[in-house]
């Protein structure tokens, strides 16, 4: 079974890629449909965000189409980066930027609590045009500094509940395993393979 995921992120591609890895799914990238527009996340929310691509590429192609709008939302900065999360540090900056900035943020502020949580919203627009939405939430709190080499985004700074290392020191599967987004595309996987 054929689902597009309406991403450029070659990162997030493999990762979808890995997580469906068992179920008797393909996931196609946008590159391989020959689809290079950029779509415009204008919405205020992880849910808004993730319809508005899977609408955009549901558009052009008669497959599943599946977008994800995932964040970073921590408590001491009421809940920023969130929607921004890929923005944070400004267009163009890379996850070094990011992950600075954060930290910096953060120090500013003293000793605060440094809890925070992954978010995923999984939107899936199936060939009859069905909306669904799925959620993942990975709790956890800030380290201190960047840490590890596995991973990409803000991984080298989230330490999972429970955990004393980062994402980024985690194995590829225990990472998947406790990740915001395994949760939200295993749901949409055992639901799509269940016939729900």
């Amino acid at each position: 079974m054929k689902i597009i995921l309406a991403s450029h992120n070659n990162s997030k591609l493999a990762e979808f890629r890995t997580l469906a890895s068992g179920y008797p799914v393909s996931i196609i990238g946008l590159q391989e449909i020959g689809y290079e527009e950029d779509i415009a996340e204008t919405g205020d929310s992880f849910d808004e965000n993730a319809l508005i691509k899977a609408r955009a590429v549901y558009r052009v192609t008669n497959d599943i189409v599946i977008a994800d709008d995932s964040g970073l939302c921590v408590d001491a900065l009421d809940g920023a980066p969130g929607i921004l999360s890929a923005r944070f540090a400004g267009l163009g900056k890379g996850d070094d930027d990011k992950n600075t900035q954060l930290l910096a943020m953060l120090d500013t502020l003293g000793d605060v609590d440094r809890s925070a949580a992954f978010h995923c919203s999984l939107a899936v627009i199936f060939p009859d045009g069905k909306e669904m939405l799925y959620h993942g939430i990975c709790r956890g709190a800030i380290a201190k500094e960047p840490r590890g080499t596995n991973g990409f985004g803000y991984d080298p700074i989230f330490i999972p509940a429970g955990e004393r290392r980062t994402l980024a020191e985690m194995s590829e599967g225990e990472k998947h395993d406790l990740s915001h987004r395994g949760n939200a595309v295993r749901a949409f996987l055992r639901a799509l393979c269940a016939g729900e």
